[in-house]
C-alpha cells in the first residue's frame, strides 16, 4: 500500500501558548456572547467542571439572561500573566444591562480578574472575580 502525502495522519497542532492576543480573542467571544444574548456561547468560554461552585455560576448567568433585555459591554484588557498551562487576566470592564422587567438600566464599572486554563486543544475560563459582575441585583 501507498501513502500519499495528503493520506498521512496529520500530527495534531498543539495548542498556542497563551498571550495577549489569546486573551483579547477569548474577551472578544465573551464580549459578543453578553452583547448577542447567547448563554450557551458564553458559558462555553468556562470549563464550569473545574471552576469552584460551577453550577452555581450556570445558575447566576442563566438568571442574568433570563432577565436582561440588552446587554453593552466595553472591556480593556490590563495585565496578562501566564504559567504554563495557566494564566491570569485583569479587564477594566464597563457594562450596562437593561432588565427585561422595565426600570433603570444597571451599569457596572468594575476590574474583573480571569484565571484561564489549557483544557485539551484550547484555552478556558476557570473563574471570574467577581462573579456578581454578570448579575442584577
Amino acid at each position: 500500500m501507498i501513502l500519499r502525502a495528503q493520506d498521512k495522519p496529520q500530527p495534531r497542532a498543539a495548542p498556542s501558548a497563551f498571550d495577549a492576543q489569546a486573551a483579547s480573542r477569548m474577551l472578544l467571544q465573551l464580549s459578543e456572547s453578553l452583547q448577542g444574548q447567547s448563554q450557551k456561547h458564553f458559558l462555553e468560554l468556562f470549563d464550569l467542571s473545574r471552576m469552584k461552585d460551577g453550577a452555581l455560576f450556570r445558575q447566576q448567568v442563566s438568571s442574568f439572561f433570563s432577565k436582561t433585555i440588552s446587554i453593552r459591554l466595553h472591556m480593556n484588557l490590563g495585565d496578562t500573566s501566564v504559567d504554563g498551562d495557566k494564566a491570569t487576566v485583569a479587564v477594566d470592564a464597563e457594562m450596562e444591562a437593561e432588565p427585561a422587567a422595565g426600570g433603570a438600566i444597571t451599569r457596572r464599572n468594575e476590574r474583573l480578574t480571569f484565571a484561564v486554563a489549557r483544557v485539551g486543544d484550547k484555552w478556558k475560563f476557570v473563574e471570574v472575580q467577581p462573579r456578581s459582575f454578570f448579575s442584577l441585583e
